[in-house]
């Protein structure tokens, strides 16, 4: 532990180095808000532009002069605002084009900075471009997204989506099926890929220069830079390094920083090394990649498989200090020695708060923010942090995401009768740990399937999952697992007709086997697709050790 205090009071000491950063950035304390949820200026439940501007004196009171804001451009609002539609227009929810350049105006005044979220990697499948590329003749935008030819054709991957577009093939999605990858090109195309071009083939080409122009528009306006979401995702098939993908943003920096010396960007990156190299000024350590081995051992209670763990900033004391900060003094280097910076955000619009359910105490939050505050990098304080704010774990939502965590709740005041029933379902793997319950109510269903005949003993058998075919034929043809997913129906379906008439808001449902492959990635599959289809309530599906996630949407 004496090693792990002489890391840390080094750290504090030290100061990163700033190589080609502006100088305001040194000083730079940043407040992330998240326009839906923040600050409703007119009583409509939806948080908005003119909100936000009527808080920019509290804020700065508060030591912040620096914001960070969600995304609040024209969105199809199928995934929180990341799911663009017109990256030229404020969303009408928010307010306007005139109310964004007000809010940046007045932020100026009062010595805040202002900075945008830019969602690179995708737009929305209502997106112009994407009407315009999904359309059977040849136009400008066809290759502004990556298609195959032919849907009669099995599809290559699992991102590739099937259409209903005139447009015979499938296109990539970057996250959700809404959500269409745009084209930034290949790293190395496969000659036998049709639908892999190059990063200087014409389609890359135009939507690199589109970037530009979006990036150009808002700081014209007079914002002060962006945080880029997914901003290691843009070219495919990339290198271990993202080599690809950091010549593309090389490329940009080149451009930025001649013409807006004094921006900046973040990245959605974790990774310091890559971002930083790329020339990103700020790289976010969030609960993924290699800034996830810093942040989850500190503030999760899961790992990123949905494994229970302890977290260090838990009431019960039992989480380990020890390797994240070891690995942060390695990160600590790795950004002074590329003159930027890694910052660990206290939560964000991804990430549960702090103090979510029972998990922190006040005192221990206040611990836990000492620590986010004092790292030698800007400090990025979500919303709320400021103030102990908790999540409302049941309050009904008025719009938001597919995904869950702080971006869905965007609330407003309604009665029992009106909340909509969320059943989340999961297969794991007993030698794993029964998964813990994300909405804090401490589970529900656990059923056990190893009592059923196991495919994964024949050695045929073990490269299949309970999604394909030879183990479908297996568990249907012996017989075992109808009586017991019948019983399992019958359990579960009697509880969600109990919730739905009481107005709850979630129940987990979880299937267990020996390697969390088989029997309950198939059990899991099909009690899923049997309560959309019964209830009509939205499943949350997720094969834990498979890594795979699905959503059925309620059906009204």
């Amino acid at each position: 532990m004496k090693r792990i205090l002489t890391i840390f009071c080094l750290l504090l000491v030290a100061t990163a180095s700033a190589k080609n950063q502006p100088a305001w950035l040194k000083d730079a304390v940043i407040y992330h808000i998240y326009p839906s949820t923040y600050m409703d200026s007119d009583g409509n439940g939806i948080g908005d532009l003119k909100g936000i501007t009527s808080r920019l004196d509290y804020i700065r009171s508060c030591g912040f002069n620096c914001i960070w804001m969600s995304p609040c451009f024209a969105s199809a609002w199928e995934d929180g605002g990341y799911d663009i539609i017109d990256y030229y227009k404020v969303d009408p929810r928010f307010g306007t084009n005139d109310d964004l350049k007000a809010l940046i105006d007045k932020a100026h005044g009062l010595g805040i900075k202002v900075l945008l979220d830019l969602v690179a990697g995708h737009t929305s499948d209502k997106h112009p471009w994407f009407k315009e590329s999904s359309k059977a003749e040849r136009n400008q935008y066809s290759d502004y997204y990556i298609w195959t030819v032919g849907k009669n054709y099995k599809k290559p991957g699992p991102k590739f989506v099937n259409n209903n577009y005139p447009r015979d093939g499938y296109y990539i999605r970057n996250f959700f099926e809404c959500q269409p990858a745009l084209n930034y090109g290949y790293y190395s195309p496969k000659p036998n890929h049709h639908w892999e071009q190059g990063y200087d083939a014409p389609g890359p080409t135009a939507v690199r220069a589109e970037l530009k122009k979006i990036i150009a528009h808002w700081c014209d306006m007079g914002a002060d830079g962006f945080r880029v979401d997914m901003a290691q995702s843009l070219v495919k098939s990339d290198t271990k390094n993202r080599d690809g993908v950091r010549r593309l943003w090389n490329e940009i920096f080149e451009w930025y920083n001649s013409a807006y010396p004094e921006n900046i960007m973040l990245s959605e990156w974790s990774n310091p090394e890559q971002s930083l190299s790329a020339g990103f000024n700020i790289d976010l350590l969030i609960h993924n990649g290699i800034g996830g081995k810093v942040y989850r051992p500190l503030v999760c209670e899961t790992t990123d498989k949905m494994v229970p763990t302890v977290c260090y900033f838990n009431r019960e004391g039992k989480g380990e200090i020890r390797a994240a900060m070891e690995l942060y003094g390695e990160i600590y280097n790795t950004y002074r020695r590329l003159g930027g910076y890694a910052s660990m955000p206290t939560n964000s619009h991804d990430i549960w708060r702090l103090t979510r359910m029972n998990r922190t105490t006040a005192e221990e939050q206040k611990v836990a923010i000492t620590l986010f505050l004092t790292l030698p990098t800007p400090p990025i304080v979500y919303y709320g942090e400021e103030i102990g704010m908790r999540n409302l774990e049941y309050a009904p939502a008025k719009e938001g995401s597919v995904s869950s965590r702080n971006r869905s709740v965007c609330q407003f005041k309604d009665d029992l009768q009106k909340r909509q029933l969320t059943v989340k379902v999961m297969s794991f793997a007993y030698k794993k740990g029964i998964p813990n319950d994300p909405t804090g109510n401490g589970g529900g269903f656990v059923f056990d399937c190893r009592a059923v005949n196991n495919p994964g003993k024949y050695e045929r058998y073990k490269p299949f999952t309970g999604l394909d075919e030879p183990i479908i034929k297996f568990l249907e043809d012996d017989g075992e697992i109808f009586p017991f997913l019948e019983n399992a129906y019958a359990l579960v379906d009697a509880s969600v007709k109990r919730y739905m008439e009481r107005g709850f808001s979630n129940l987990m449902v979880c299937f267990g086997c020996t390697g969390g492959q088989h029997r309950s990635v198939y059990s899991a599959q099909h009690m899923a697709e049997h309560l959309n289809k019964k209830f009509g309530v939205k499943v949350e599906l997720i094969h834990r050790e498979q890594n795979i996630e699905q959503t059925f949407e309620a059906k009204n």
